[in-house]
This record gives C-alpha cells, structure tokens and sequence, in this order.
C-alpha cells in the first residue's frame, strides 16, 4: 500500500456531487504515461478517511494499492501523481506521499 492524498474535484469540473465520506473507495487509475489506458485500465482501491476543506477543495488522506496481482505495481514509484476516474468521469487527483 502506498500513502496518498486524493483531492477530488468539483461538480462543476467535472468531478462528483460529493467526495466519498471515508472508508473504501474503488476507482480507476490514469497514469501520466497511460495512452491507450481505456483498452487497458487497473482498477485500484483506496482506504480514505473523511475529506478535509483544503484550499478550496476536498481532500482525502489515505493509502492505494492496485486490486490485481499483475497490475504494473511499477506505476506507482515512476509516479508522484495520478487521475482517477469513474467511467468516462474524471473525478480526483492522487498526490503519492510516501511510498
């Protein structure tokens, strides 16, 4: 598991009516690199505590791990950010703390 932050944007960016309230949250991962990353998408789950007001945005903490075993565990070291999705639905940034 890696240590994150997870700031989720705004209903009017595009992002969900609110940030889930804590606990699990499962989503889709986008790397930097990722250009065909619909054909190929990882899934990944998140453990996250209650989203805090930070400059203007709600921001969870907590930590990420890729649900499957043959996920390119890889990502996440070549990587200080990321974008999560649900669907087509660009809903957050993950900002990696600690590896």
């Amino acid at each position: 598991m890696v240590n994150v932050n997870v700031k989720w944007l705004s209903p009017d960016e595009g992002g969900r009516q609110t940030p889930p309230p804590g606990g699990r949250y499962l989503s889709i991962a986008r790397f930097p690199d990722d250009t065909t990353w619909q054909n190929n998408a990882w899934s990944v789950i998140f453990d996250l505590s209650p989203p805090k007001s930070i400059n203007g945005y709600k921001v969870s903490a907590g930590t990420v791990e890729f649900m499957m075993d043959n996920a390119p565990k890889e990502q996440l070291n070549n990587h200080d950010a990321f974008e999560i999705y649900e669907g087509p639905h660009k809903v957050g940034v993950v900002y990696i703390l600690e590896r």
